[in-house]
């Protein structure tokens, strides 16, 4: 079975390339100046989801693509299969992030998944000891087209240590941009050393090196957090996560919480004990992941997908025109029968960036 299509253009980087980087301080000579596209100006009428498989394979554990021209229908690129895979250790990779760098160009961030290769199913590659290799780096690769991916290397993102002394796992990364200190800020689960996860920042001018690898924690709520994903709306910032200490008895976690912070960088604080997603009653966990949480096209309507834990390919699709109030949020298809979601193959993982006309052209040309 070949893992791309005849269309794809296969991206497969040199394990050589692959770099381990980190410093404590760079030079001011690198700032990152703000662009028309960290404006938010240029016109861009495509959305481009980036995702991995459901699947515990090389295969699935690589980036997979979809687009969308209103926000609701979605189809997938290379029908469904990768389109890059990391070429190093396992191959392994997950909750990858396209992010549009000030110039123009992208970024792909993912956790890194690498094993030390001693333990896998030859047939599928498959690792037999798949979370037992937490890693305090992750993957990152660049592009100027969103098909061919170069540069790929392993960045460091904290010194911290987990539960029991073990290396902090680095989950989930994501970016944005910090106008206020020119540079750019990468957001990720880590675990500290009461096995807790919290969501930590890091910063960075290139993605090759950071400005520092001590902790700094953005939210810790109290309970165990994972699968954390911030949007803007007006001047404040929404993170949402999964509550991951679950206790059906009570009612407690296994869905989506939503912070809030005035200005990017202060921290974020819980708005409610709300879990978003529980839109018949707050006391019967629903037990989904992997918020990916995007505005449509009217400039009004917040979507958020989740799937659910014990069946990911699974999607549920709530809605709201409220993000700062969670008990607005109701399931797509109440809120308006208009609102149909129709999401790429059995996908998880998800995150959401906006491309324009020509890039849209040339990743369709290709896959």
């Amino acid at each position: 079975m070949k893992l791309f299509s005849k269309k794809s253009v296969t991206a497969v980087l040199s394990a050589a390339a692959l770099l381990f980087t980190s410093c404590d301080s760079l030079a001011d000579d690198v700032l990152v100046e703000p662009s028309d596209w960290s404006e938010g100006v240029m016109e861009t009428p495509y959305y481009l989801m980036s995702s991995i498989g459901a699947n515990m394979y090389i295969s699935s554990d690589s980036l997979h693509l979809a687009w969308s021209d209103d926000g609701l229908t979605w189809t997938a690129f290379n029908s469904n299969g990768a389109v890059q895979t990391t070429n190093s250790g396992s191959n392994h990779y997950r909750d990858p992030s396209i992010f549009r760098l000030n110039d123009g160009t992208f970024v792909l961030l993912a956790a890194d998944f690498t094993s030390s290769g001693e333990i896998q199913d030859l047939g599928s590659r498959s690792d037999l000891n798949y979370w037992g290799h937490p890693k305090s780096t992750i993957y990152v690769a660049f592009s100027n087209d969103l098909i061919n991916w170069t540069k790929g290397h392993f960045l460091k993102l904290t010194e911290g240590t987990g539960k029991d002394g073990a290396v902090r796992h680095c989950w989930s990364p994501r970016a944005v941009y910090n106008k206020q200190y020119k540079c750019y800020d990468i957001y990720w689960i880590g675990d500290n050393e009461e096995g807790v996860n919290e969501v930590y920042l890091t910063q960075t001018y290139d993605f090759y090196s950071v400005k520092s690898l001590k902790d700094n924690v953005i939210y810790s709520p109290g309970c165990s957090v994972i699968n954390a994903a911030v949007v803007k709306s007006g001047s404040s910032y929404y993170l949402f996560a999964r509550d991951d200490d679950v206790d059906f008895a009570t009612g407690s976690g296994g869905d989506i919480q939503v912070a809030k912070s005035e200005r990017w960088g202060k921290g974020f604080t819980r708005i409610s004990s709300d879990y978003i997603n529980r839109v018949n009653g707050q006391f019967t966990p629903e037990n989904v992941m992997y918020p990916c949480v995007y505005k449509l096209k009217d400039n009004n309507t917040w979507v958020m997908h989740v799937n659910k834990k014990n069946d990911p390919t699974t999607f549920s699709t709530y809605v709201t025109t409220d993000i700062s109030d969670t008990s607005s949020w109701k399931a797509a298809s109440a809120a308006d029968p208009a609102l149909t979601f129709t999401l790429p193959g059995a996908n998880i993982d998800t995150s959401v960036v906006m491309i324009t006309q020509e890039e849209f052209d040339a990743l369709d040309a290709v896959y």
